[in-house]
């Protein structure tokens, strides 16, 4: 299954089992997934004092981005916003940006 198809087939389940799709709750969890991230950032850079293993903070990142990324999605269609038109759009503004984009000189 390609992964637009993949996402339409979550948001089919989320829809039909979940009652209540308040735009709040959808906007808290990306906050909430965000926060973790953020989280594992910090330790993949050495910003926390604990020993972890590298790898298992870098999969675990994947994880939580990937979490972002899905709860962005069941957040805009909560919202009624298609995100793949949107991410285009932004995407093309982004990519048009870069390329004017002159580094400072110092």
């Amino acid at each position: 299954m390609v992964l637009e198809a993949k996402f339409e087939e979550l948001w089919r389940l989320f829809n039909e089992k979940v009652s209540e799709k308040h735009p709040v709750f959808q906007a808290a969890k990306i906050a909430e997934e965000t926060g973790e991230a953020i989280g594992l950032v910090f330790k993949l850079v050495g910003f926390r004092r604990e020993k972890y293993e590298l790898e298992a903070v870098r999969e675990k990142l994947s994880s939580e981005l990937s979490d972002i990324v899905i709860t962005a999605f069941i957040c805009a269609r909560v919202c009624g916003i298609n995100l793949w038109k949107a991410v285009d759009k932004k995407l093309d503004a982004e990519i048009r940006r870069w390329r004017e984009y002159n580094k400072p000189s110092l």
